[in-house]
């Protein structure tokens, strides 16, 4: 019997080499894909082969081109996205000449459907009509007087199209706020403040059914102190945080026609009552907390639930980076730590880790960017119509 093919596009990311050594596992053939000429998931054992695509932000119709070729060439039979190309994708799949050849494959929703839950300002508005008790008050901004008009000072500012809480400002002054400067092609949100306990999850989602979910906390990101920044090492959450925040999943999962990856972040207000800050309608770190033969792979490929959680308080990270952004805190707790990119058979060697990290630094030191922009330079989706 031929092995069914799946394309794991955005090969930089560590949930993508995840995702790659799970569906090896399971019996799939693994074809990875990514602008990057040396991504992290490149350097696996577990895939079948690596095919370099153009960037989707500077070469969409290329790019389009190529996802078709790739399908064709490996008989690919599931699409699955990992990063902000997921946009690009479902953009070249209602677009591009011969989209209708993949559409099918492509794990995610429409276009629309992922804009609606990428732009901050318009899923808090979502939120408001399908789960008032999680949504936050807010305001989006357009102009610089819509900034002045915001009242008080109990909020948190940042771009309604952003990632790794680039560009955030909590509770700014009015200095700070006087270099906001929104426009309708980038617009920002103002979000109330909410000071409690922070929570993530990463879900999958098919017709209006949450298939798999996993709640986590991050314990140490890349801006230590400052509570946004991308996150480093992660904590599992236990059965009561899940609970408190499903209906809020389910809630999402009936209203988004179609199938797709989901995360979401949370912060409990004086109340305790979770707030949804903001959705990533992709692949996150709640993800790799999956086993194999935990049912991951079923969910996506034939939308069968999986009620796997992981330990409560199990931690995933790479120890190094711990210990060198978390500082004392974070040594103490390295003896319990799972390594993200540790697997049987499948280790990735320093120098290969190493090449995948010094193209995000070269790709950050030609655009004059931080280390974390790099990382989506060209893939990120910032605009707020197709």
């Amino acid at each position: 019997m031929t092995q069914p093919s799946v394309l794991i596009t955005g090969a930089r990311a560590p949930v993508a080499l995840h995702w790659c050594r799970l569906f090896d596992a399971a019996g799939w053939s693994v074809v990875l894909a990514d602008s990057l000429k040396a991504p992290l998931a490149r350097f696996s054992r577990k895939k079948k082969s690596f095919e370099p695509l153009p960037s989707p932000r500077e070469e969409p119709v290329a790019f389009a081109r190529r996802i078709a070729e790739i399908v064709d060439a490996h008989h690919v039979g599931l699409i699955l996205p990992t990063c902000e190309e997921v946009f690009h994708l479902a953009h070249a799949a209602q677009t591009s000449p011969n989209g209708h050849q993949w559409r099918d494959m492509l794990y995610a929703p429409s276009l629309d459907a992922l804009i609606t839950l990428h732009d901050k300002a318009r899923f808090n508005a979502h939120v408001t009509e399908i789960a008032p008790a999680f949504a936050p008050a807010y305001y989006r901004l357009e102009s610089a007087d819509q900034v002045e008009r915001v009242p008080g000072q109990d909020w948190v500012f940042k771009p309604c199209f952003s990632r790794f809480g680039t560009d955030t400002m909590v509770r700014p002054t009015a200095d700070q706020r006087a270099r906001i400067t929104p426009s309708p092609d980038r617009p920002w949100i103002a979000q109330a403040y909410a000071k409690g306990e922070e929570l993530c999850c990463s879900a999958l989602v098919e017709q209006g059914r949450v298939l798999a979910l996993q709640a986590y906390r991050p314990i140490v990101r890349l801006r230590r102190g400052t509570g946004t920044g991308a996150g480093v090492a992660f904590e599992a959450a236990d059965e009561a945080a899940h609970r408190a925040i499903e209906p809020f999943v389910a809630a999402v999962a009936r209203a988004m026609p179609g199938r797709g990856q989901l995360s979401f972040d949370f912060r409990s207000d004086a109340s305790g009552q979770f707030k949804v800050l903001e959705c990533n309608p992709r692949s996150t770190s709640g993800l790799h907390f999956f086993p194999v033969a935990q049912g991951l792979v079923e969910a996506v490929s034939s939308g069968q639930e999986t009620r796997f959680r992981a330990p409560p308080k199990q931690l995933m990270g790479e120890r190094l980076a711990t210990a060198l952004v978390g500082g004392l805190p974070a040594l103490v707790r390295l003896h319990r730590l799972h390594s993200l990119s540790a697997w049987p058979d499948d280790a990735l060697s320093l120098w290969s880790q190493a090449r995948a990290f010094g193209e995000l630094v070269r790709t950050a030191r030609r655009h004059k960017c931080s280390l974390e922009a790099a990382t989506t330079w060209d893939i990120r989706w910032d605009r707020p119509h197709p």
